[in-house]
């Protein structure tokens, strides 16, 4: 026996699935419930930053070190000045405030995260630097006591240098206490290996 069967149930049936396909890919972006790719942009940082090393640890112990020695050198001359700056006492802080640039070098070469820290720090002692000259213009214009005649030449240039060496050694104090905390906050978002 022989079936008869039409084949217009399957043209329909292909007709339909080819309208399917075209309206669906009709221009209009369709809404995916998929996860999308992560991209390297995406991707969460797999790195961690590792913790100091021995020789940051000991760089950032120096820090604090050297404020300490810098602060007791000026506070011994500053007590021993019981009358007032003498041109020796002058001369002496000076030379406390200029060791802050050969005091840090000696704390050696900074890792490139404490590179931050040692610009700060860097600053601070030129800042110093430039206090212990102004002293020194200061104690090249005094007399032995430290003071000036009132009204003589050397009265102008011993103001200027006097306030020059005070806004130094202010600025220079301000700018090590930066340093310090920066190395402290350094070391908390790092921590210590």
């Amino acid at each position: 026996m022989r079936f008869i069967s039409s084949r217009r149930p399957y043209r329909l049936a292909i007709a339909v699935v080819c309208a399917v396909l075209v309206s669906g890919c009709g221009g209009q972006a369709a809404d995916s419930t998929a996860a999308p790719e992560p991209t390297a942009s995406t991707l969460p940082p797999t790195t961690t930053i590792p913790p100091l090393t021995a020789e940051e640890v000991a760089w950032l112990d120096g820090l604090p070190k050297l404020t300490k020695t810098l602060e007791e050198e000026k506070n011994k001359i500053y007590q021993a000045a019981t009358t007032g700056l003498t041109r020796a006492l002058m001369v002496s802080l000076g030379k406390a405030l200029g060791s802050c640039s050969r005091e840090l070098a000696r704390l050696g070469a900074p890792s490139d995260r404490l590179q931050p820290v040692a610009a700060v720090a860097e600053k601070a002692c030129q800042q110093f630097s430039k206090a212990a000259k102004c002293h020194a213009t200061v104690a090249s214009v005094s007399d032995a006591s430290g003071g000036v005649v009132v009204g003589s030449p050397q009265q102008k240039t011993w103001e200027r240098a006097s306030s020059c060496a005070e806004t130094a050694e202010q600025k220079g104090t301000k700018l090590l206490d930066d340093a310090l905390a920066k190395g402290s906050k350094i070391r908390s978002t790092v921590g210590v290996g």
